[in-house]
């Protein structure tokens, strides 16, 4: 498969790039806003336009499925399933996590990739290095800052966009065990979500939607407020009999 598409709109520092054969020939991040409902599209025609292709020239594509920003997982996945349906092209979808942790350079420690999840809250998961190839060793979790503490035994190399909140905590509760400085391979989530993806297209070629699911790892505020208001009813009913 000769160029693949990476769409990363799980974490505000969106971004689309072009991987063809064995390098990024373009890349495009979203600069001072995480709104993607008109952005992310014109950040795919901005990366096209600079390698000087359409996206018929596309063979494949790798969209990040989160977990991340509900809105911009929503957005960026509804616009891959539009591309797939018209043009028949395979994709895969690709862990946020995954995609953020294969930024970081080979290392012989632990990789733990956070997100800020909201409600004082992030989003994880451990990562090792065999040689050049990334291992998952851990699933994604949403857990409190404090619990994640007693998770990491040994010095791991931290990593995600969650260190902006959370990065000065850790460094304090943690100390030799918190490395932040190791260094990261020059690209963007979405050229790591197009290399994952490479990867694994030699494998399988998915083409049926179905497969291509949001990885939410907890509920949405709007699920979470229906569950609350739900339950208060049912608590009313029985308690009204």
């Amino acid at each position: 498969m000769k160029r693949i598409l990476g769409i990363d709109s799980s974490i505000p520092q969106g971004s689309v790039a072009l991987l063809e054969n064995d390098r990024i020939i373009s890349e495009t991040s979203l600069q001072g806003t995480s709104n993607f409902s008109g952005g992310l599209l014109r950040m795919v025609n901005q990366t096209l336009l600079k390698a000087k292709l359409r996206l018929d020239d596309v063979d494949g594509f790798g969209i990040t499925i989160g977990p991340g920003s509900f809105t911009g997982l929503r957005v960026g996945v509804s616009l891959v399933k539009g591309f797939i349906l018209s043009m028949e092209k395979p994709f895969q979808g690709i862990d946020t996590l995954e995609a953020v942790a294969a930024c970081v350079e080979p290392i012989d420690h632990p990789v733990c990739t956070i997100l800020d999840a909201r409600k004082k809250e992030v989003y994880c998961a451990f990562f090792k290095y065999e040689g050049q190839r990334l291992i998952r060793t851990s699933p994604d979790r949403a857990m409190l800052p404090e619990d994640l503490l007693g998770l990491i035994s040994e010095p791991t190399v931290f990593t995600g966009s969650g260190l902006t909140t959370y990065g000065d905590f850790f460094c304090g509760q943690l100390g030799s065990r918190f490395i932040e400085q190791h260094p990261l391979r020059k690209r963007t989530v979405a050229a790591s979500a197009a290399f994952l993806a490479r990867e694994r297209f030699t494998k399988s070629r998915c083409l049926d939607l179905d497969e291509l699911k949001i990885k939410y790892v907890r509920k949405s505020e709007a699920e979470l407020n229906f569950i609350q208001k739900d339950t208060q009813l049912t608590g009313r009913v029985q308690h009204g009999n």
